[in-house]
């Protein structure tokens, strides 16, 4: 076995790797069984063993049909990969398998765009809802906050006609000082044109037919009094509580020519407190080429000038209780009072008909605050609240503007005392330079 192994390996031609040996010896063990019949049927057992060239020749025609098979059994194996490959590939894959993984890949495509389109559908749901819970925010909290509350609405009403108001109390006030520069000037068609004794019989007149009362003066005046005085209009030519203070609304409107007994009264009052004493009239022959009488004249118009800025808070208190030629206001300025406990009558009597500036300031500066409905109303919509802040704020500036005018007529009024004293030291120090000069004058 040794010997044909060896020949075998000469006979190959090459020597084979000792990792073949394995092989190699498989295959001789199944050439001698493959001989074994053979010799055993065919050919009488010998003693002797058989003759090396007829193994050797055997062994090779074995060899060459064991390489013969081996390399059938071969090119079957690499053909069979070759038509597995082919109908793996061809078939298996091409026709089954890629076909398959398309349609998958299709379907799985078309899922995942019909999950996103899902995912795209939830999103723009959730925004739709999102932008719907917005505008109905944005609703409700509009309609929360537009929806003005009572007290807001009892400002605003008692505003209405507050401008206007204030408009006819600066006219009232004008034509209040135009009457009295034209009663102290002796203008034409006035009471005082021809002078003081005039004016005195007109205004004494006048005493006895209205303002008498048979009880002044110890009873004095009752033989004085003429005609039927009321017991409503007794003094009130000299009483400024009753005339001007303690009305809110006085009936004057000057814009007819009719004459209200408050109008009456208030020009009486003002005849009484300013210019009491008329200047003398003067005619003109008296003022032609006369400079004394010139001087007179001019000294006469100085101090009417002087008694228009003293009697400018007077006229400006007439003027804002003067009646408003609107009473779109008044409705709800009687509500106010009637808040606070008052009758419709007593409210109505007190503001009086189309309530005056003076009667729409004071509600809306003091008595809408001290109503218990104001601080009930203030538990309200933050938005009302702050509106309500607005409110007060206008009202406090028309309040602070009044206080301006004021303090520019108390300004006046200062400026006109100063000028007086400057003029009474002014003619004391002339005085005594003229007491000066006259001594110096009499010394030899």
């Amino acid at each position: 076995m040794m010997r044909l192994k060896t020949d075998a390996r000469r006979e190959d031609g090459r020597e084979k790797p000792a990792k073949h040996g394995l092989r190699q010896r498989i295959l001789l063990l199944l050439v001698l069984i493959g001989f074994l019949p053979v010799a055993l049927i065919s050919k009488p057992a010998y003693a002797a063993c058989p003759c090396p060239a007829i193994v050797a020749a055997r062994g090779a025609q074995t060899i060459a049909l064991i390489r013969a098979e081996q390399q059938a059994t071969r090119d079957f194996i690499t053909q069979s990969f070759i038509d597995f490959r082919t109908w793996l590939v061809d078939y298996y894959f091409g026709q089954l398998i890629l076909p398959a993984l398309a349609r998958i890949t299709e379907q799985m495509s078309a899922t995942a765009m019909l999950q996103m389109m899902m995912v795209g559908a939830f999103l723009d749901a959730k925004t739709q809802l999102e932008t719907q819970r917005l505008y109905q925010t944005l609703a409700a909290r509009a309609h929360k906050d537009y929806y003005p509350s009572e007290g807001l609405c009892t400002m605003g009403s008692s505003m209405k006609s507050l401008a206007s108001a204030d408009r006819n109390a600066d006219l009232t006030a004008l034509l209040l000082g135009e009457r009295s520069l034209d009663r102290q000037l002796a203008n034409v068609n006035a009471n005082a044109a021809f002078g003081p004794k005039e004016d005195r019989e007109g205004r004494v007149d006048q005493f006895r037919k209205t303002y008498c009362d048979r009880n002044d003066n110890n009873r004095g005046l009752a033989a004085v009094c003429g005609g039927t005085v009321t017991q409503q209009r007794r003094n009130k030519d000299v009483d400024f509580t009753r005339t001007v203070a303690n009305p809110m609304t006085l009936d004057i409107d000057f814009s007819n020519t009719a004459l209200t007994n408050d109008e009456e009264d208030v020009l009486a009052l003002m005849s009484n407190l300013y210019a009491h004493d008329v200047f003398d009239y003067i005619t003109a022959a008296k003022l032609r080429d006369n400079e004394g009488n010139q001087q007179v004249l001019m000294d006469m118009r100085s101090v009417a000038a002087k008694r228009s800025v003293a009697e400018q808070s007077f006229l400006a208190i007439a003027g804002m209780k003067s009646r408003t030629a609107s009473d779109a206001a008044e409705p709800y300025l009687r509500a106010v009072l009637e808040e606070m406990g008052l009758q419709p009558a007593e409210a109505a009597t007190l503001l009086g008909d189309n309530p005056s500036y003076y009667a729409q300031m004071e509600i809306l500066t003091k008595r809408i605050f001290q109503r218990p409905e104001f601080f009930v109303d203030l538990y309200d919509k933050p938005a009302n609240v702050a509106r309500k802040g607005v409110a007060m704020q206008t009202i406090a500036m028309m309040q602070k503007r009044d206080l301006f005018k004021s303090a520019l007529r108390n300004e006046a009024m200062l400026s006109v005392l100063l000028e007086l004293e400057l003029i009474k030291a002014q003619r004391n120090v002339q005085d005594e330079m003229d007491r000066l000069t006259d001594i110096k004058q009499t010394v030899p």
